[in-house]
C-alpha cells in the first residue's frame, strides 16, 4: 500500500503563497488539482465571481485558482503554525524565533515592522545588537490564522 504526502505537491502551494494575489501558477496533474480543490486549499470563481464548489472548478471555473488560508496554514511546519497562531489582537507575533519570522515573512505571511507601525525589509538585525522590528501578520497571514479556527 501506498502512503499518499500530504498536501500531494505543496511546491505549488508555495508558489501560490508568494504569488503577490495567491494565484497558483502551476499544479502538476489534474488529479492534484483536484486534490487541492476537494481539500478546500485553494478555490476558483465563476465568471460572475462567486466561488464555484470544487467539483465543477476545474470544468466551470473562470480566471485562476487561488490559495485559501487552509493552503497556507498546508504548507507550514509546526513552528510557523505556532507562530502565526500566537498573533496577538494587532497581528503582531509573539515570541517567535528569527528563523521562523524570516521563512513566514518569504511566504509573505509576515512583514516586519519599525516602532512606528511602518513595514520593513527585514528585522533590522545588524548581528549586534538583536532585531529592531517586530513581525506582523500580513492579510494573508491573518487568513492563515483565521483557517484554524472554526467557522461560526
Amino acid at each position: 500500500m501506498t502512503i499518499k504526502a500530504y498536501p500531494p505537491t505543496p511546491r505549488h502551494l508555495r508558489a501560490a503563497c508568494v504569488h503577490p494575489s495567491g494565484h497558483l501558477t502551476s499544479h502538476g496533474s489534474r488529479t492534484t488539482l483536484q486534490v487541492y480543490l476537494d481539500d478546500g486549499l485553494v478555490y476558483r470563481n465563476d465568471a460572475d465571481g462567486y466561488r464555484l464548489p470544487a467539483e465543477v472548478a476545474q470544468e466551470q471555473g473562470v480566471g485562476p485558482y487561488v490559495i485559501t488560508g487552509a493552503g497556507r496554514r498546508a504548507i507550514l511546519n509546526d513552528s510557523q503554525l505556532a507562530a502565526i497562531d500566537s498573533a496577538d489582537e494587532g497581528s503582531a507575533l509573539r515570541e517567535v524565533s528569527w528563523p521562523t519570522a524570516a521563512a513566514l515573512a518569504r511566504l509573505r505571511l509576515v512583514e516586519y515592522r519599525d516602532a512606528d507601525g511602518v513595514p520593513q525589509l527585514t528585522d533590522g538585525d545588524d548581528g549586534r545588537s538583536g532585531p529592531k522590528h517586530r513581525p506582523f501578520l500580513t492579510p494573508a497571514g491573518v487568513e492563515a490564522a483565521r483557517a484554524a479556527k472554526p467557522q461560526s
